[in-house]
């Protein structure tokens, strides 16, 4: 063979080899969408409902020109949106249409053809950018997707004009859950078009947020999430934001474009430890749902299997933590089932969550670092007091279930306001930064207590929780108002479930009686299986009785039909204008009878400050010591002093040993270190400490020293 010969030859292989892996690659990149678009496909079937009766009567219903007679394509509401419904008769109509359906095949394939081109040729717009730029897009290019499985696919022309249209919205522009929202629609239309460098960008801006920011929307480095500011959206944004983020991981997993491992460990982490432990059997704590609170059915999670089933595919290596979360919030198991005991302060949202098996505790706080629960889009018009230091507290999980439309929006569970004589509506939208420098928590990931100095709406307090685990200790002091009305701390105000008894000479409480204990030493008051226990005097209310309301006054999407029901309410009455008011109460989840009341030892937790610059607790069985300091001063514990130099909240365990923990935090979030000068007061031994505090994004934290012998 010649050279010249064997030259051609040597071309021709390497010719061949080169359209080979051409050849491989497009048939794998093939793969890749013809794999991620089909399961697009299975998961919006699974969410979308097959009914002939309602497609049929759809079909029938549809004008010669391929619209609704019905729908008001003219409407550019800004929240109930009537031509969206458009685009969900049309979700009806493909899903009866590529599944099988006894509808006539071609004369419902020329009815979705006509609706698609109507809606092209109309293009109606909301004055809500989110209609436009999120739902209409997106929902397009789920119906799109859908038409790819259908026996007959729509016409070339009008499919790429559709897709067009998708073409709304910028995820470069958008933050946390909306980024992931726009960017979401830019993957169904990289799929559509089978758009290999679409498809990679629209994935990293999808998984774009799943990282840490400080003072930006998303998620922060204490496990919360943020948007809308510096506002607290565990669920709400944060559950968007984990819809999102986990329905693409769950199409693109085992393809080139799957989630890193370390994005999916910051995930998975948000999820189990921050949005599920917000859960209570079946139930969501309502101070994370932001003004989703005004929905209905909004603290249901019933269906979160569906996301929790998704989160199993894509991180198998926690599949015992999603398969118990999913007994639970399925009603399988009980609410306690396989809980264990967790208590977390989120300093960068103002929020703290204490769990044990027998109960969820959590209280939402607010200072000029972020803002208060919003009002928008005409929902949650009467949230005003969501964010002074609203306590959930759940046992069986249904205690707040759509309880809002009833609720008197001045006695907030856990919060000191002015009692009204009807509910002031809110008069800011989209969040006001609270003005309190003063909140924080302490915590060492089973205990804490967490403190809020409250100065809003012509009411200031301190205000301090301490908690540990079948104790709630609640400590007012400080309060001051100038203002014609009462000023008032809310205990609880829930479902009835049970009857309600209490201390006083009548043991119970009837329907639509409110009951005072004035003044009454050691008061308490027993109500479906939770205790309040009063260790002093105080002007107690206890309210049973049939309340009525409507969803249409905290949210304008709802009609004004009126709605009754029954509610138990606990209140302190601090009376008018009051003076260095305080109060002190403790919950005592689980306790099922009077006589456990009557036997309960106060002698355990000795309250050893309640005042304007200092609030602690100590619990003799737990031999620990809770303190809130307001300002640099001194407290006493048996044979041991502590003083601090700065404002802070502390912590002290093993308080009968010579050695010592203890854990501190800086509530203001301002301070780069502070002095404790500790003093046994048996010994005389005396041992000062500086300790740096966190900064940045970790300012606020929990730090720890151990303290030896003294």
């Amino acid at each position: 063979m010649c050279v010249k010969t064997s030259k051609k030859l040597f071309f021709l292989v390497i010719l061949l080899c080169f359209n080979c892996t051409i050849t491989n690659l497009s048939y794998a990149q093939s793969y890749h969408y013809d794999t991620i678009m089909n399961r697009v496909r299975q998961n919006i079937m699974s969410q979308s409902a097959q009914q002939d009766s309602s497609a049929r009567f759809i079909l029938n219903s549809i004008q010669p020109d391929g619209s609704w007679g019905d729908i008001d394509y003219n409407d550019k509401s800004a929240v109930k949106w009537k031509p969206g419904d458009h685009l969900l008769n049309l979700r009806m109509l493909i899903t009866s249409y590529i599944t099988g359906s006894d509808l006539k095949d071609e004369q419902l394939y020329k009815t979705i053809q006509n609706a698609f081109t109507f809606w092209y040729e109309k293009d109606p717009q909301s004055n809500n950018w989110w209609h436009n730029e999120i739902a209409m897009p997106q929902s397009l290019g789920e119906l799109l997707i859908l038409m790819r499985y259908a026996k007959k696919q729509l016409p070339a022309s009008l499919e790429d004009s559709l897709i067009r249209r998708m073409k709304r919205g910028d995820p470069y522009k958008q933050t946390g859950a909306n980024k992931t929202d726009v960017a979401l629609h830019y993957f169904y239309r990289a799929l559509l078009n089978r758009d290999s460098l679409l498809l990679k960008e629209a994935v990293v801006q999808l998984f774009y947020p799943i990282v840490f920011v400080h003072l930006r929307e998303g998620l922060q480095y204490d496990g919360s999430y943020l948007q809308h500011g510096p506002q607290l959206q565990i669920s709400s944004y944060g559950s968007v934001f984990l819809t999102g983020a986990i329905t693409v991981a769950s199409y693109v997993r085992g393809t080139p474009y799957a989630l890193s491992q370390s994005k999916l460990e910051l995930l998975s982490n948000y999820y189990r430890n921050t949005y599920l432990r917000a859960i209570r059997g079946s139930f969501i704590d309502f101070n994370v749902e932001g003004r989703g609170i005004s929905r209905k059915n909004i603290l249901s999670k019933y269906t979160e299997n569906k996301r929790l089933e998704l989160m199993a595919l894509i991180d198998p290596q926690h599949f015992m933590e999603w398969q118990l979360a999913a007994l639970r919030t399925e009603g399988v198991k009980p609410p306690d089932y396989k809980v264990t005991a967790y208590h977390r302060h989120f300093w960068c949202a103002d929020y703290t969550m204490h769990l044990r098996p027998a109960y969820s505790f959590n209280i939402r706080m607010v200072s000029s670092r972020t803002k208060r629960c919003e009002m928008g889009n005409q929902e949650n018009l009467l949230g005003r007091y969501l964010s002074d230091g609203a306590t959930n507290l759940q046992r069986r999980g249904a205690e707040y279930d759509n309880i809002m439309p009833l609720w008197e929006w001045d006695k907030v569970p856990g919060v000191t306001n002015r009692d009204y004589t009807s509910d002031r509506p809110m008069s800011i939208t989209w969040g006001e930064v609270g003005n309190s420098v003063f909140s924080g928590g302490v915590s060492d990931g089973i205990y804490g207590v967490s403190g809020y100095q409250l100065n809003y709406d012509s009411v200031t307090a301190k205000k301090a929780w301490f908690l540990f685990d079948k104790e709630i200790v609640c400590l007012g002091a400080g309060i001051n108002s100038e203002a014609q009305e009462s000023v008032t701390t809310t205990v609880n105000q829930c479902w009835i479930n049970g009857n309600v008894l209490t201390s006083g000479k009548k043991r119970s409480v009837s329907k639509n009686e409110v009951l005072h204990l004035n003044k009454e030493n050691k008061a308490w008051v027993l109500h479906d299986s939770i205790g309040y226990f009063f260790p002093k005097g105080s002007n107690i209310a206890i309210s049973k009785a049939n309340q009525t309301g409507s969803w249409y006054q905290i949210n304008r999407v709802y009609t004004d039909q009126k709605l009754t029901g029954d509610v138990f309410k606990l209140w302190i009455n601090h009376g008018v204008k009051p003076v260095n008011a305080s109060y002190a109460y403790i919950i005592l989840p689980g306790v099922q009878s009077a006589k456990e009341m009557m036997d309960f030892n106060d002698q355990l937790i000795k309250v050893i400050a309640n005042n304007d610059s200092v609030q602690a607790v100590l619990h003799a069985n737990l031999k620990m010591m809770q303190v809130v300091f307001y300002k640099p001063c001194t407290v006493h514990a048996d044979s041991f002093s502590i003083t601090v130099d700065k404002p802070c909240i502390m912590m002290v365990k093993n308080m009968d040993a010579t050695s010592k923990n203890i854990f501190i935090a800086d509530p203001s979030q301002k301070e780069q270190d502070i002095t404790i000068h500790l003093v046994n007061l048996k010994t005389n031994g005396q041992k000062s400490i500086k300790m740096n505090l966190p900064e940045n994004e970790m300012a606020g934290s929990t730090i720890s020293i151990n303290v030896e012998k003294m």
